[in-house]
């Protein structure tokens, strides 16, 4: 597995992992460029697939926004990504982190968890489709 910097044409490569494809109407070749300019992001890349892409988005000195989207991965493919989502958040100069979860994404909830976040709450019809999502926190 290679970590690359993120380019917008990765989404459109990224096959989404089941509980993300509801997902795949917003990630539009816009919506990649925007997370490009917006902070740090990187994909994850195996024999030329794209496993994942993930980044934190800077609102302010010291405040970001993680995001990610990630592909059906094996066991083996989850681990490097996890790794290196945990070596990437620990270099980051952030005090915090937040993070939003689609309530109903079990496993989504479990990683967020693993990597060092808090649950700090569910927000109410957060999608552009109107499902909720819960918040989580990393804070130094």
């Amino acid at each position: 597995m290679k970590i690359v910097r993120f380019q917008a044409g990765h989404l459109e490569a990224l096959e989404l992992q089941a509980a993300q494809r509801d997902m795949a109407r917003y990630l539009s070749r816009e919506y990649g460029e925007q997370l490009e300019q917006a902070g740090v992001a990187f994909s994850a890349v195996k024999a030329g697939r794209i496993l994942g892409c993930a980044g934190v988005e800077t609102i302010w000195a010291g405040r970001g926004v993680a995001w990610s989207l990630l592909g059906c991965l094996t066991p083996v493919e989850f681990l490097g990504v996890h790794r290196r989502v945990c070596r990437f958040l620990e270099e980051l100069d952030m005090r915090r982190i937040e993070m939003t979860v689609d309530t109903t994404h079990e496993a989504g909830h479990r990683w967020a968890i693993m990597l060092g976040f808090q649950h700090e709450g569910t927000l109410k019809a957060y999608t552009p489709d109107g499902r909720n999502c819960d918040l989580y926190a990393r804070t130094k």
